[in-house]
């Protein structure tokens, strides 16, 4: 629905990207790079999310960035959530601290989307996959990106961002979100069922437990089905 973003873009002055319905954020990141690759653009492409605060100050720590992919640190419900290390299933494992976070060299290392800032020239024959709506984007990207030689520099800034799993929205509105959720890791992991059914597995234990309801267990055995 029209959330009033292409009238404030146009009374800015901004150029807007949009309007024809929700088809995901891979497309949507998809087409903001060919819209960009057309007018010759060159620099970093800054991924910002709604619920994240961004102020000049991110805008000035990103200036003397030389790294093709530079992530800040991510706080959600007073923990660091972003960059963490991600196993061969998706499963993330947090940093004890920012020390430990922008120290760390290992292969295994990832970040969500919010608050990278991607070079452009990496895009240079490569695009978000588009079969994934929008769980799992980023941190796709970011093994695609480890498996060419091209790891996210951590830099010494931070967000706070609202975390979908660390808050409790309305069941209908929570359901939902799981749908997408289980539908796309269906997808990244479909050559691994068992890594799916320990990752979509426990999210949907626990919702079933948070919200005292079997709809997400309802939801997850559809899914299962639906990539029969």
């Amino acid at each position: 629905r029209d959330m009033g973003n292409e009238a404030q873009c146009r009374e800015k002055g901004w150029t807007y990207l949009g309007g024809k319905g929700n088809d995901g954020i891979s497309k949507a990141y998809n087409g903001c790079i060919d819209h960009l690759k057309q007018q010759g653009k060159q620099g970093y492409l800054c991924l910002l999310d709604d619920d994240t605060q961004v102020s000049q100050a991110y805008f000035d720590a990103m200036s003397s960035q030389t790294e093709k992919i530079v992530v800040p640190l991510i706080y959600s419900a007073g923990r660091l959530l972003s960059p963490c290390r991600l196993s061969k299933g998706h499963r993330s494992r947090l940093f004890t601290d920012e020390k430990q976070a922008m120290e760390y060299t290992g292969s295994d290392i990832s970040a969500i989307n919010s608050g990278m800032a991607v070079d452009l020239s990496l895009f240079d024959g490569y695009r978000y996959d588009e079969n994934i709506f929008l769980d799992g984007v980023d941190h796709t990207f970011l093994r695609d990106m480890a498996a060419k030689g091209h790891r996210p520099k951590v830099m010494n800034f931070s967000f706070t961002h609202e975390f979908s799993g660390d808050s409790k929205p309305p069941k209908a509105a929570a359901l939902n979100r799981f749908r997408i959720y289980a539908r796309d890791y269906r997808y990244i992991l479909r050559e691994d069922f068992p890594a799916y059914l320990a990752l979509v597995g426990r999210r949907m234990l626990h919702l079933t437990v948070q919200y005292g309801s079997l709809d997400f267990f309802r939801a997850f055995l559809a899914c299962r089905k639906g990539s029969k």
